[in-house]
């Protein structure tokens, strides 16, 4: 059986991951989605200046260069959303693995890891956007799951063709093999998983599976003074051993305090934790993606070290990158 992460929640703050792009200092304005800079006062500028982690990430620099995560196949293994959801312009499909008879999201965890990702309300922006959604819902209501719900949902995944894959969930069971296994085949179909390391800090030795695999980005969290949240969990992985050695877990870190995303129905609201940093960095996959033309996407690299550092890169540096890889093939 798997569960949720331990949730983090403002009253106890939780902070979060950062890396991949830096706030840049030329963009001195806070930018929205067809939003008017001068819309915003000078206090609102300052608390959204945290609130909308796009704008620390530097995600309007693309949007203005017209990438918006178009045409990115994303893939959300959580509790669903609602098909009529006023944030999300391009939700694809809906599926449902549980043993219940719905397809919404009726704990809103799932609602607001899309709204990180993908959301286009203007109080609490995702990076992607125009991203593709798929929604699996591997969780019922009351927060359980079992490996054959996501061995199937995996399957169909690779099925469909995934591009990115996000699991803001995680469990300290590295020995369920058949588990582990597919997440092998799902990475080894050039599907980029993204998960959470989990909220189980500050101890080494409490890395979550699946983030704590090498084929998978395993996101741990930091606050906005850059410091590793106590809660995040790290340390050396243990799913190899005995037949293997140990990694150094997480690969990145993002923001994930206080971090708006999308309500179940309509608003917004405020969360913080890995379940909140992973799909920080999976919108950022998503919207650095589509820079590269579709069918070309399967050449970029692969494993996840190369990625990050790929994707580490500034913004106008990695659009150049791509430039000069396509100009070449």
């Amino acid at each position: 059986m798997r569960a949720f992460s331990r949730q983090c929640n403002p009253a106890t703050p939780c902070s979060l991951l950062n890396l991949l792009m830096l706030f840049s200092e030329k963009e001195k304005h806070f930018h929205h989605l067809g939003l008017s800079n001068s819309s915003l006062n000078w206090s609102r500028h300052l608390l959204m200046q945290r609130s909308q982690v796009t704008s620390l990430f530097g995600a309007d620099a693309l949007w203005r260069k017209g990438y918006t995560g178009a045409k990115v196949k994303m893939a959300i293994f959580d509790t669903r959303i609602r098909a009529d959801h006023p944030h999300f312009r391009n939700i694809k499909e809906r599926t449902n693995w549980t043993n219940e008879d719905t397809l919404n999201d009726n704990l809103g965890h799932g609602t607001f890891v899309a709204g990180v990702i993908a959301g286009e309300d203007a109080e609490c922006l995702g990076f992607a956007p125009d991203t593709e959604i798929y929604a699996f819902r591997v969780f019922t209501d009351a927060q359980v799951s079992y490996t054959s719900w996501f061995l199937d949902a995996f399957n169909y995944a690779i099925a469909i063709n995934m591009d990115v894959l996000n699991l803001s969930i995680g469990g300290p069971d590295y020995l369920d093999l058949p588990f582990v296994e597919k997440v092998w085949e799902i990475t080894a179909n050039n599907i980029i998983m993204v998960s959470a390391i989990g909220n189980d800090g500050p101890l080494y030795g409490t890395l979550n599976n699946p983030a704590d695999q090498s084929d998978v980005i395993g996101v741990g969290g930091i606050d906005y003074s850059d410091h590793i949240a106590s809660f995040s969990s790290r340390g050396m992985s243990t799913w190899e051993i005995p037949h293997g050695y140990g990694r150094v877990k997480p690969d990145v870190v993002a923001y994930g305090r206080e971090i708006m995303g999308s309500k179940i129905s309509t608003g917004c609201k405020q969360l913080s934790g890995t379940s909140v940093a992973s799909p920080v960095v999976a919108g950022v996959v998503c919207l650095l993606v589509s820079i590269i033309p579709e069918n070309r996407r399967k050449e970029i690299p692969d494993h996840p070290t190369q990625m990050i550092v790929f994707f580490s890169l500034p913004s106008v540096a990695r659009l150049e990158w791509v430039r000069r890889f396509l100009s070449h093939h």
